[in-house]
């Protein structure tokens, strides 16, 4: 199926009827092919992944030449045994990739692959308009809040893809305004630049250029976190060579106190023992006298 700018890989089965038919690949390749080689989606309600499925899917379709399963009804006298063996390869392909609720949904018994694949469709795309309304009110209120640029853009590139799946696209232009309109408020001054562009950006060039955006300023933010840590580094550094100094030059200061305290000690032991040694001899002296005292006291008579 050709893609135009406002249709993917969902749009109608009209965008190439007029595209020459293509001869299908034979039962004996079909029955060899891996389906979760080509199509490495499981298609869940939860997921929202409808429009990714199916764009695996018809491109598969297409490689072999087997759109026609999934287009049109084929009349039973056109249904050969080659055919029924293409046609019920396809459904197992279907129920291969679809998650087990949608399994439960969608199975009948002896089902082709078209009623198959109409009724896959029919799940996701009933009920469209009161579909477009919820999407296009989420769409309008998401905001960046702390999300990265490129999860910003995700999220609402899934929601349009959404709209687009039910037949509601929403156009570039009101992509972009939406994008800004969501915008972190650091990036407010890229908003003029964004909307002065001639021509005018797309979604995905505006997403672009506020990724560069969001990278310089991690690197500004980097770079001025590496210097605040460099200067606090050399001021520690600072700090402690100064004290360093400071107790250098004042260790030989205690050490001559030290030594002039030992010198007065020394002279002070010193005088001390004069003292004693003088001490001594007084009373010695003074031992004598008194004997020479008594032993003339005694002969006198």
């Amino acid at each position: 199926m050709a893609l135009s700018p406002s249709h993917s890989g969902v749009s109608s089965s009209s965008d190439d009827d007029d595209a020459p038919p293509v001869a299908p690949a034979s039962s004996s390749v079909i029955q060899g092919i891996s389906i979760r080689h080509h199509v490495p989606v499981i298609l869940d309600m939860d997921e929202g992944n409808y429009g990714q499925w199916r764009l695996f899917f018809d491109s598969t379709l297409g490689k072999f030449g087997l759109r026609g399963h999934v287009r049109t009804t084929t009349p039973s006298a056109d249904r050969d045994g080659e055919w029924r063996m293409v046609d019920s390869c396809i459904v197992n392909w279907i129920l291969t990739t679809v998650s087990s609720s949608i399994f439960d949904m969608v199975r009948r018994d002896r089902q082709d692959a078209f009623f198959l694949w109409h009724a896959i469709e029919g799940l996701f795309r009933d009920n469209e308009l009161q579909r477009a309304v919820l999407l296009e009110t989420e769409l309008r209120s998401v905001q960046q809040g702390d999300m990265s640029i490129n999860d910003y853009c995700t999220k609402l590139k899934r929601l349009a893809d959404k709209l687009r799946d039910i037949s509601h696209p929403v156009s570039e232009p009101s992509q972009v305004l939406n994008l800004l309109r969501g915008l972190n408020p650091r990036y407010r001054y890229v908003k003029p630049v964004i909307t002065s562009k001639y021509p005018p950006h797309t979604f995905q060039s505006a997403r672009s250029f506020l990724v560069l955006e969001e990278m310089g300023a991690q690197h500004d933010a980097n770079t001025e976190a590496s210097q605040a840590l460099a200067a606090t580094h050399d001021d520690s550094s600072n700090s402690s060579s100064t004290g360093a100094k400071d107790g250098s030059s004042s260790a030989p200061s205690r050490s001559n106190n030290g030594g002039g305290n030992a010198r007065y000690s020394n002279r002070s032991d010193r005088r001390r023992s004069r003292g004693r040694g003088n001490n001594t001899n007084t009373g010695n002296g003074g031992s004598s006298r008194s004997n020479n005292q008594s032993s003339g006291s005694q002969s006198a008579p």
